[in-house]
Parts: C-alpha cells; structure tokens; sequence
C-alpha cells in the first residue's frame, strides 16, 4: 500500500483556515477588509479577552440578505471576483473568498445582517464550519460578525495563543493600521466594556495620524505623480526621529503593506541625515494601477509584488529627499533656553580658568596630580569633579576617612598617566612613562559604561532607580496604544523611577529618575521605553537593564563632543575604579592598552 494519501476534507478545511487565521488580530484584519469593502462608514470593534472569547466586528455598510448570508461562510465564495483575469485588477480589500470560511471553521459564528432596502435582517450560526442555523433577526443597516471560542476545535493552536494583553495589543495595532488610509470612516475599539480609542471621521490622512499619534508634533508633505503611480508622504525632519521603525508605514492602494524595499528606500533618503539606530517617521501612500501590482502572494495579504520595483524604489528615494531639501532644517531654540546655556557656558569657562591658573604652580601643564591633589583633604571642593559630574552625571566621589588609603593607591596609579590629547574628538591618548605603556579611551564607550554600572548596582541593590520629583508635573498626549502599555507595566515603569498617572488622552508624569538631565528629553525616552516594549519586551530586571543600557548611551558624552583635560582626567579616575569599564553595555571594547614593545614593533625597531 503506497504512503500517500488523500486528506479528509475536515482536515484540509483546518489547514486552510490555519493559514488565512493565526490569532484574532487576523480574524479582526479580515472582518474589518470586508466591512470596508461594505461601504460602511462606521467600524465598531468589540473585543473580550483580547479577542480569546469573544471578537466582534458592527458595521453601518450595504448589508447581505438571506441568499447572501447563506453563502457567505462558504469555501471562495465571494463578491469581488469572477474570473482569474479579475485577480489582476484588484481594488477591493478582500477577494478570496477564505475570510469568514476560515474563521468559522475555527471557531463558533454569528452574523446577522440586513441590507438598507429590507425591512427584516437575519441571523446565520455557524459552529467549526457546519451551518447551524439562519432564522429572521432585527437589526440595523449593516452587519455584525460575532466570533467566539476561537481555535475551540484546535486545542493545539488555542494553547500558542498568547496573554490577553498581547493578543488585544495586536489587534489594536491591526486596528490602527486598517484606519490610517481611511479617514472617512468612523473607527471605534472596545475591549472588556470599555472604550479604547474612538477615531472620529475626518478630512485628511494628517488628522488620521495626529489623532492616532498625538505625540507626532510636526510633519511634512510631499505629493508627486509619476507615469505609473501617485505618491503622498507625511515625513518628518531628520532631527525627529524614533528609535525604531514602527512610524515608518507604506499603503498601496489604501492596504497596509510591509515592504523591505520601502524601509531601505527610507533609509537611503535619509542617509547621513540621522543618527545610526534612528529612525525618521515616514507615512507613505501609493496609489497606483492594480494591474501593475499582485496582491495575492501572501496569506494574510501583508506582502504584494510590484511589477517594476526598482522604480518603486528610485520613487520614493526622489520623493523624499526632494520634500527634505525643500523643508527648512533650521531648529529654533526657546529664548529662556539659549539664555540659561551662555550663563552656564560663563559658569563652566570661569571655573576652568580658575583650575588653570591652579594648575600652573604644578609640574606639568597636563598631568593629574597637580589639579587633583589638594581635593582628598577636602572633597566638597573638587570643582573639577563636580562640573563634570553635575553636567554627565557621572558617580560622584566620596572620599571616606575609613578608605583614604585605598583611594590614595588608586590616585597614585592614575597619577602614572600623562594626558597627551584626544585623537578626533572622540579617543583620549594617555601614557604611562614609567611603565611605557599606552591607553586610548573611547570617551563615549567608557562613559555609557560608567553611567550604566552605576544604575545596574542600583536596580540589582534596589530593585529600582532613584527618582526625583518634578516641580511641575509634565503633560504628555500620548497614542493610546501607548497609554495601554504604560498601564499595563506600570512596575517596570516605576522600577526605572518614573511617576506616571494616566488621564483621559494623556499622561502626567510626576517623578522621572535622578539620572535624568536636562539633556535627557523625558518624552522621547517614554516613547522610547513603549516602543521596546511594543516590540515584545518582557518586564524583568534584565529587559529593565537593557532599557537602562539603551538611556546610558543617550546620556553619556558622545563622540566628536569635545571635553577638557579635566574630564579626561575624571573619566580616568572613575574607569580605575571600576572593576568591569573594559566594554560598552553592548559589547564593544571601551579601552585598550598597549607597551612600548608593540609600539616599536609596528614600525619595524623590534
């Protein structure tokens, strides 16, 4: 008997639904295609335990009548479509057919529905994919799809499904997506009987975005026509940006689409315009002959083919780039701010004047011991220390009567080195006569570690950072998306010493963490911490470092910034009293030091 055989057609049923549904963010996806497809102009999305229990779609659109609904739920039974040349010319959001055939065949259905024209709607039940019933319901204009039990008949697939947080964050997310190109409909999300976001009708795609995104403050524009398509883009100025690539969004033909060639087409627009690992947020929408592209390469229709992609891609790069050059760069600063900068520039030069003028009875103009000697009788009035440390937040010095002598041997092998200078702003040459050896800093690499030591001892001794509270509470209107995860990590939030009260379109943040300077935009490292966790982040100590890692290197001195002997000095010291500054919190080498054997050896003398 040969090994191959014929599947049942229960289990090729369960197959197919297994590919067009994989959780009840898809399930939400297709409803909401087909709602869209119904003309409607209202979308409520009702959801109990993140979509586990129950999903549930109302729609204001055309309605199906009884013939209609008796078809529906059926395998490639659909209105859209009639022959294969159709598939080519696709306008519509779904096509297949497979949308309510693979929902109901795992789960248990309702739909009931009535067209503007009939004075009565009915109702269909459908259980694992077998008709229970249909009978006349009342009902509005319009149609509402009730999807219970979801994956009931897969005991397998139902137990990969993940929390009810995450699951409704994907829904949320799909949600969003599904509204952005469509600001003429009414968009509504619902979850355990309350409200989540409600996205009133508007007359742009901007207003979409802003009501969605509140914390976008500014974005451009840019339209161009080509032969083959029509491109809009919302872009923003290369000094805003985002840590990650979640604001960077292409719709084709009003579908959500994830295109590598889109993000890499961004990215070269951008190039040498952003810092490396940001990202400038960028809402692309094309509009563009449906014959020229197949929609129909990916189950979930995440993915279409364009036929001429490296036009695409040339497109997109001209488009932007031109909206960049045409936009002005200038950034303005706030009048109060650029006052306080001078005066603590005066501040900063008139101590450094001082220290010199110190340091001139010394014995030579750039070593240690003669500016850092007279501070151990008296610590409070170690300026150098102080300055620095008060404008990089560096861990301060503490010189206790009980380990004076400790920190005079740790002094003394600091006072071995000579600073010879900074090698492009950003590498400190120091040498060590009496040892002949060398060492270069990476000013940014030492100090991201220092910062980061600091508050990894904090967090493992405390179990939270420090925090401050403000003097005035600072509002923040933020995406709900974002609230959610803020309330549903409130812990994490308040390990990392924020403060945060949640209102009705915004958050109060009362409390940030001591670390924090001025230089340290609070929004953006809330922003920040949301996107990671977005990203499928887990509250834990560890995730909770890495997000610290992440704010460390924000905060330490960057390279190409340049920074006096003093500081090379302090930087110095601190990374002598550390017992792991030889790597950044990522890995990289901080430091490295070398003798004067290698030294010679490169040039040959040995």
């Amino acid at each position: 008997m040969g090994k191959i055989q014929l599947l049942d057609e229960n289990v090729i049923s369960k197959i197919s639904a297994g590919e067009v549904i994989d959780g009840p963010y898809s399930v939400v996806r297709e409803l909401i295609d087909n709602s869209i497809d119904a003309k409607s102009t209202k979308i409520i999305v009702n959801i109990i335990e993140g979509g586990k229990k129950l999903i549930e779609v109302i729609d204001n659109g055309e309605g199906m009548d009884k013939e209609d609904l008796e078809k529906c739920y059926l395998r490639h039974s659909t209105s859209k479509i009639r022959t294969i040349e159709d598939l080519y010319k696709i306008t519509s959001m779904g096509f297949r057919g497979e949308a309510l055939a693979s929902i109901s065949e795992v789960s248990e259905v309702e739909i009931i529905s009535k067209p503007a024209n009939q004075e009565e709607g009915y109702k269909i039940t459908i259980n694992g994919g077998k008709f229970i019933s249909l009978t006349p319901h009342p009902s509005q204009d319009g149609t509402i799809v009730r999807v219970k039990n979801l994956f009931f008949n897969l005991p397998v697939r139902k137990n990969f499904l993940r929390s009810e947080t995450t699951e409704f964050r994907n829904i949320f997310d799909v949600v969003i997506k599904k509204s952005i190109p469509f600001p003429e409909i009414h968009f509504e999300i619902i979850h355990n009987l309350k409200k989540e976001i409600i996205l009133p009708k508007t007359n742009s795609l901007l207003e979409r975005i802003k009501n969605i995104y509140p914390e976008i403050k500014e974005l451009n524009y840019i339209r161009k026509t080509y032969d083959e398509m029509e491109i809009e883009i919302f872009f923003s100025k290369p000094s805003i940006n985002r840590p990650t690539r979640n604001l960077q969004q292409l719709f084709v033909n009003k579908r959500y689409v994830e295109s590598k060639t889109f993000l890499t087409a961004v990215s070269n627009a951008y190039s040498n315009l952003v810092p490396k690992g940001s990202y400038p947020i960028v809402f692309c929408f094309i509009t563009i002959d449906p014959s020229l592209i197949d929609v129909n390469i990916h189950p979930a229709k995440k993915e279409i083919k364009f036929k001429n992609e490296g036009k695409l891609f040339h497109y997109i790069i001209q488009s932007i780039k031109e909206g960049i050059e045409t936009t002005s760069q200038i950034i303005t600063l706030e009048e109060d701010n650029l006052k306080f900068n001078e005066f603590e520039k005066q501040i900063k030069r008139s101590i450094e004047e001082f220290l010199i003028k110190k340091r001139e009875v010394g014995e030579k103009p750039q070593h240690y011991k003669a500016f850092h000697q007279l501070p151990l009788q008296n610590p409070k009035t170690n300026y150098v220390d102080k300055t620095f440390s008060q404008k990089y937040s560096l861990p301060q010095n503490n010189y206790q009567q009980s380990n004076t002598n400790q920190n005079l041997t740790q002094l003394e092998k600091v006072n071995k080195w000579n600073f010879i200078g900074t090698i492009f702003n950003t590498y400190l040459l120091f040498e060590n006569s009496e040892e002949e050896k060398v060492l270069i800093i990476d000013q940014h690499a030492i100090h991201e570690k220092l910062i980061y030591s600091k508050l990894y001892k904090e967090i493992l001794e405390n179990k939270n950072l420090q925090k401050q509270i403000l003097l005035s509470p600072l509002h923040i209107e933020l995406s709900k998306d974002f609230q959610t995860i803020i309330k549903d990590n409130y812990t994490l939030f308040n390990q990392l010493g924020f403060e945060i009260e949640l209102n009705e379109n915004k958050i109060t943040v009362k409390a940030i963490p001591t670390f924090f300077g001025k230089d340290i935009p609070i929004e953006d490292s809330i922003i920040e911490i949301c996107e990671k966790i977005k990203e499928g982040i887990e509250p834990s100590i560890e995730n909770i470092l890495e997000i610290v890692a992440t704010i460390s290197c924000r905060k330490a001195i960057k390279g190409g910034e340049k920074i006096t002997s003093f500081e090379a000095f302090s930087l110095l010291e601190e990374s002598l009293n550390s017992k792991d500054s030889f790597a950044c919190p990522h890995g990289r080498p901080s430091m490295i030091i070398f003798d004067k054997k290698t030294l010679e050896s490169l040039f040959l003398r040995r």
